[in-house]
């Protein structure tokens, strides 16, 4: 029975030990009391970047060559001017993290702990943590923390001029010698070409299917000739990327407004530094308050200082942020586009006071996943 319970007395030492071994194989330290000469590594804390994939849709239209004797086909709403027009399709909102270079701290370890940094140089894991939940290594990178705007626009054709349309249909080499009577009288022979398409008087013998590419042909032609006087529209889509690195707010139960681009129907899309005198597009930010301090009196906080002064000395186990929920949206007219996301910065800095076996942090937001004791 001694032997039992002074081997129990060993076991529990050993333990104690072990664990109190590994806890000082660790420490995290204010960058003004980082010790020097000693192995380890920075890393800042994650920052939320918030980023809006615009999409534009730009509307060219023309006015036709014959506009004026629109009369003789009966057309009604015609295009009278060239004009030019946009309209917000679609944004998309999504987050990258990039590092907080206001909270960067120094981890001290010995030889043997693995730590793990993602391609923001912020921590992703440290010390024994399941291999499949590893990240994999990365080279730490530093990011500038200013916001910016990337604007990078690129088009895409939906419908071709008309006068492209011309050409296709063949008809830009009559065009010269054309007047508004004999593209009247054309539309009419096509017309009437159609109609013996479908009862049948056309010579020769045909398949189907190009019976019905020679109908569909003079379809188009018909179509290219209405619009000499009806006018045409070109239609192309305008991509915009615009990034955003927004401040935690002072009054969290308030909504952040933060500028994302400039935008008006006549000039399209300008970013927020042009002197353009449009309206700004703005994004509403709604914080959750889901890591809301609690209130604390004057004395407690003065309580806490003394205190974080203390632990930044003799350093912590990690420094790490608890990211906030927040609702991320904007309006533009009637159309709504939002998303709620987390954000890094909205939340709370706080630390492990303890050293556990492993860590492991979410590689977007920065928050503690998994706890290897």
């Amino acid at each position: 029975m001694k032997k039992i319970f002074g081997k129990s007395i060993l076991l529990i030492a050993l333990s104690i030990l072990s664990i109190d071994v590994f806890a000082q194989q660790y420490r995290s330290f204010t960058l003004d009391n980082a010790p020097f000469g000693t192995n380890g590594i920075y890393y800042s804390l994650p920052q939320t970047e918030l980023v809006f994939d615009v999409c534009i849709e730009k509307i060219t239209e023309y006015k036709g060559c014959y506009a004026d004797y629109a009369y003789l086909l009966g057309l009604k709403n015609i295009i009278l001017s060239d004009e030019v027009s946009y309209r917000i399709k679609d944004i998309k909102i999504r987050t990258k993290t990039i590092a907080d270079n206001s909270s960067t701290y120094f981890l001290q370890y010995e030889d043997g702990v693995c730590v793990q940094l993602n391609d923001a140089g912020c921590l992703s894991a440290i010390g024994k943590v399941p291999p499949q939940q590893m990240m994999p290594p990365c080279e730490k990178k530093h990011h500038a923390k200013a916001a910016k705007q990337k604007p990078a626009a690129e088009t895409k054709s939906t419908l071709p001029t008309y006068e492209q349309r011309y050409l296709e249909a063949g008809m830009l080499e009559s065009l010269p010698g054309m007047t508004a009577d004999k593209a009247v009288k054309q539309i009419e022979r096509l017309k009437e070409k159609q109609i013996d398409i479908l009862s049948g008087s056309i010579d020769g013998t045909y398949m189907n299917n190009t019976v019905e590419y020679m109908y569909k042909q003079l379809d188009e032609m018909i179509e290219a000739y209405v619009a000499m006087f009806a006018g045409s529209r070109q239609s192309e889509e305008l991509h915009y990327t615009f990034t955003i690195i927004p401040e935690k707010p002072l009054i969290v139960e308030q909504d952040l407004l933060v500028g994302v681009f400039k935008f008006s129907e006549q000039e399209g899309v300008k970013p927020l530094n042009s002197p353009s005198d449009i309206p700004t597009i703005v994004a509403n930010l709604h914080s959750f308050n889901t890591t809301k301090e609690q209130t604390k009196t004057e004395a407690q906080k003065s309580k806490d200082d003394k205190l974080q002064k203390r632990l930044a000395k003799k350093g912590v186990g990690v420094y790490y942020r608890i990211p906030e929920k927040v609702k991320v949206s904007i309006t533009s007219g009637e159309k709504v586009f939002d998303k709620t996301v987390n954000i890094s910065q909205f939340g709370q800095t706080t630390c492990i006071m303890d050293c556990p076996s492993g860590l492991l942090f979410d590689p977007e937001s920065g928050a503690l996943k998994h706890i290897a004791k």
